[in-house]
């Protein structure tokens, strides 16, 4: 049995698996009494898991003149990007055509995400995310709200996609220990 003790960063680089993001603690102001260590950190998969099965997103987008601007978006969560959809001469739209920095908030019960990253117009997706998409779709809003886009509309028209870069997870039950952050590397998709 080994009895070598291991800094924070070793840790969670240790733990940190292919694929996933790097998971820490957020830099908050003293007086929040954040824990130092890992425990009680929210797990990357519930906060996946809540992502995927959000009804309704918040979307932050700039304004044209430097202001928030705040819409409830429909979307899917699928392989850590989340895709939603709308025409492009909404607010919002045009929003992301000028500067594609967005924040994208979801809340379930007492637990909150919030997703930090860059958004952009995508023409097509490839087929199999088409089909979980759509999957996911169907689920949320089909049956309450007549809304089933299928996989053929999404690989023919695309929508928009937020590629996160941070989020911010926690469950106010266990709030601070569950205070969270999951840091994306950058990658060479555009």
């Amino acid at each position: 049995m080994s009895t070598r003790v291991m800094t924070k960063k070793k840790r969670t680089a240790r733990r940190a698996r292919p694929g996933r993001p790097r998971r820490d603690r957020p830099v908050l102001p003293a007086s929040y009494s954040v824990p130092k260590g890992d425990r009680g950190m929210t797990a990357w998969e519930g906060a996946r898991a809540m992502l995927e099965r959000a009804r309704g997103y918040w979307l932050a987008t700039i304004g044209a003149h430097g202001a928030p601007h705040v819409v409830q978006q429909w979307g899917a969560w699928v392989d850590d990007r989340w895709y939603f959809e709308g025409g492009a001469e909404t607010a919002w739209a045009r929003n992301l055509v000028r500067e594609p920095r967005i924040v994208m908030s979801v809340e379930r019960d007492t637990a909150v995400a919030i997703v930090e990253g860059r958004a952009a117009r995508v023409r097509s997706v490839p087929p199999e995310i088409a089909v979980r998409i759509a999957t996911q779709y169907r689920a949320k809003y089909g049956r309450i709200f007549g809304y089933r886009p299928t996989p053929d509309e999404w690989e023919e028209r695309g929508g928009f996609m937020l590629r996160p870069e941070k989020i911010l997870a926690w469950d106010v039950r266990r709030f601070p220990a569950s205070m969270t952050r999951f840091r994306f590397a950058a990658d060479k998709e555009t």
